[in-house]
């Protein structure tokens, strides 16, 4: 009885082995990913001239009920030492503290998450304000619409 099961458990080891071939062909087939087109806007924020760019595609809804749009902020590589801060905010900030998010991230690349309002009247522009590490702020704003993206 031992070498009987001894001998049973070798093919069915070997059978276990064969039983996924058949889906193996689907699993390297290559697949179409789908990556929206994405926008890019090149803006001058005082003396750092920046590219924003984000996907074609609408706010995603979050959990909490608000609508996030990401954005990334490109910066030249001789402006990077001298960027302390980059925020993005829809509507005009009316302090530093209320200058919106931070973008965050890769020094070259940075990202932020920017929050858009529900009903939009189609004049809100998005601001981008810079802080320089002598504490000067510099801003800069273009239409919503040029570097929204997705249905409104």
């Amino acid at each position: 009885m031992r070498k009987l099961w001894q001998r049973g458990k070798f093919h069915l080891s070997a059978l276990m082995m064969l039983v996924p071939l058949p889906f193996l062909p689907d699993y390297f087939s290559p697949k179409p990913i789908f990556v929206p087109p994405e926008i890019r806007r090149d803006i001058a924020v005082g003396p750092f001239p920046v590219t924003l760019a984000t996907y074609d595609e609408a706010p995603a809804r979050m959990p909490t009920g608000e609508r996030m749009k990401e954005y990334r902020i490109h910066l030249r590589p001789a402006d990077i030492d001298r960027v302390r801060g980059v925020f993005l905010r829809v509507g005009k900030p009316r302090s530093l503290r209320t200058a919106g998010a931070l973008a965050f991230g890769n020094p070259y690349e940075r990202e932020a998450d920017v929050t858009v309002p529900d009903e939009l009247a189609g004049t809100e522009e998005l601001w981008v304000t810079m802080e320089d590490w002598s504490g000067g702020v510099h801003q800069a704003s273009l239409p919503l619409g040029e570097i929204f993206g997705g249905k409104r």
